[in-house]
């Protein structure tokens, strides 16, 4: 078969693993409600200069991802499949990337099995069908790390590296535009590091590295030129403050241990992390040939997963560029496999049976402790008043929350307990199986799962949005309100509203001040009827009581009213 034949099978499953179903959970909040919000205000304001919540500047985020889903958004309208259909489409492209790449490696098999392991990886595949930004910021940077790697491959291909250092920068400059200059530290740190290991200085101290920043150039300048002229140095200034606030840890919510990352890894990415664990310390392969691609990926591996284990913010997908090298060697053991030149190790073996009955309790767990609707009597005492109240809210998760548990047991265990009794059972049987165990925990488990966390506070905005605008949470952090509340720039204008941070007034512009700073409508000032959100009762706060009456109290939230 033919390279475009198995492009077009490859394309064609994934298609029908990461398209269908995106819109079978509301949006999460955070980081979907986040960028979908900014989405949505976009293209509502007809503001595509940069990123805004609330109709302010949010310096967090660069604009190209909140580009493509205010693209879809224009294009389709807002639904929640919208938000969540680049990330769906980069799924397609990562992993006919692989295969792209084992072809080059002219191993088109190893290929063909780096692809398997991306789409059917516990993490990869959850992920490649939600709205955040890392997915498409990955690709980015791989493509970039995958052009450096060209570039030292041109000199025993007798070709020109002119056009790879070309997209090392244009592709890097992608990544930035995607999420910011993190994109620079880890690619420049894998390229430095891996130029070392090789000792090819001759491909950085050169000139045509230039080509690399003029790609670079071209990618960021046009948008840096634009906000200038508008914002002025204050909006960059502003953005690179809060780059260093999350590097020194200072987001609190986001703080977790060190070896965090080590554990998200170990068992969101189940099963090719057992499987690529020997290949990240070992150096000879069999394939001499394909050795510097091996390192290249394990530099890649490392990079990342110190730099995120030092730093104190600490969120699950920020060590998902991981994905690719580990992926990539649980792909390349399952091809040694299939051509029977390798076996599996006992380390996989022991690992995939800890992270399967780590992954089986937690299928178990959720729907039998979370999906009551009462709380089981040894879990009260470890649950705050908050957790009583949602659970209390909430209906009995159906049956079928219990599915990837009983596929997990099913299609998954048979295989580890044969797997410790043949040693070249092939991995690839390991990966189908647990592709339904994935793709039912996404049908099945996470919609009671975010109806239980999300329901009550999204339902408890609507309802007050539709008395007044003027609606804000307190104590907690939530881009539900301005999004279920669809909310317009009107709703943001007034007396209680700063300009210290003016824009230039123009015709495209339908809101003629922003502030850079939100004033709380809890300040003593406002005189709206404001509505608070919390989710304890303030009643023994003299002070909060004095400004507010507690007006419904069912639930795990309360309301407030402001005294007139």
């Amino acid at each position: 078969m033919n390279k475009i034949k198995v492009h077009i099978i490859i394309t064609a499953l994934a298609m029908l693993l990461f398209l269908p179903g995106l819109g079978v959970t509301p949006l999460f909040d955070w980081d979907e409600l986040n960028f979908a919000e900014s989405a949505r205000e976009m293209n509502l304001s007809n503001n595509w200069y940069y990123v805004q919540v609330a109709f302010e500047p949010f310096w967090e985020k660069p604009p190209l991802f909140i580009w493509i889903q205010a693209f879809f958004v224009s294009l389709f309208g807002e639904h929640t499949w919208v938000f969540r259909l680049p990330n769906a489409l980069a799924g397609i492209v990562t992993v006919n990337l692989a295969y792209h790449i084992g072809c080059y490696l002219e191993k088109r098999a190893l290929g063909v099995f780096w692809a398997l392991a991306m789409a059917f990886t516990f993490a990869p595949m959850l992920y490649f069908k939600l709205g955040i930004i890392d997915p498409i910021f990955n690709l980015f940077m791989f493509l970039s790390i995958w052009h450096w790697y060209r570039i030292t491959r041109c000199e025993s291909e007798n070709t020109r590296p002119h056009w790879h250092y070309l997209m090392v920068g244009v592709f890097l400059g992608l990544a930035i535009l995607t999420k910011g200059q993190a994109a620079l530290l880890i690619v420049g740190l894998v390229a430095l590091i891996a130029t070392a290991y090789r000792g090819r200085w001759h491909d950085i101290i050169s000139t045509r590295i230039f080509i690399a920043l003029l790609g670079l150039t071209l990618i960021l300048g046009g948008w840096i030129f634009s906000v200038y002229q508008h914002l002025g140095a204050q909006f960059f200034g502003s953005f690179i403050r809060y780059q260093l606030e999350l590097v020194q840890g200072q987001i609190a919510w986001h703080n977790q241990p060190w070896f965090y990352h080590v554990l998200v890894l170990l068992f969101l990415c189940f099963p090719s992390s057992s499987l690529a664990l020997p290949y990240l310390f070992k150096r000879g392969e069999e394939d001499y040939h394909i050795e510097s691609w091996h390192a290249i990926q394990r530099i890649l591996f490392w990079v990342v997963l110190i730099i995120f284990s030092i730093v104190t913010t600490k969120i699950i997908h920020y060590s998902s560029l991981c994905w690719f090298p580990l992926t990539y060697f649980a792909g390349y053991h399952a091809y040694l496999v299939h051509t029977q030149r390798s076996q599996n190790h006992w380390i996989q073996k022991l690992f995939l049976l800890i992270t399967a009955l780590g992954l089986l309790a937690a299928f178990i767990a959720l729907p039998l402790v979370f999906g009551r609707d009462n709380i089981p009597a040894w879990a009260n005492p470890y649950l705050d008043g908050f957790s009583r109240g949602l659970i209390f809210q909430h209906d009995a998760w159906h049956w079928t929350a219990l599915i990837p548990a009983t596929l997990m047991i099913v299609l998954v265990f048979p295989w580890i307990v044969k797997n410790f009794m043949v040693s070249d059972w092939h991995p690839g049987k390991l990966f189908m199986g647990f592709s339904l165990v994935a793709l039912s925990t996404y049908f099945f488990l996470l919609p009671p799962a975010e109806k239980l966390l999300q329901h009550e506070l999204v339902s408890t905005v609507k309802s007050q949005v539709k008395i007044t605008p003027y609606v804000e949470t307190q104590g907690f952090k939530s881009f539900s309100v301005y999004y279920h509340g669809r909310l317009s720039p009107k709703d943001f204008r007034g007396p209680w509203l700063t300009d210290t941070f003016v824009l230039n007034r123009t015709k495209n512009q339908p809101y003629p001040i922003q502030s850079g700073k939100r004033i709380w409508i809890k300040d003593v000032n406002h005189k709206q009827d404001a509505r608070l959100i919390t989710k304890c009762n303030y009643q023994a706060d003299r002070y909060f009581r004095y400004q507010f009456n507690l007006i419904d109290s069912e639930g795990a939230y309360f309301v407030w009213q402001r005294k007139r």
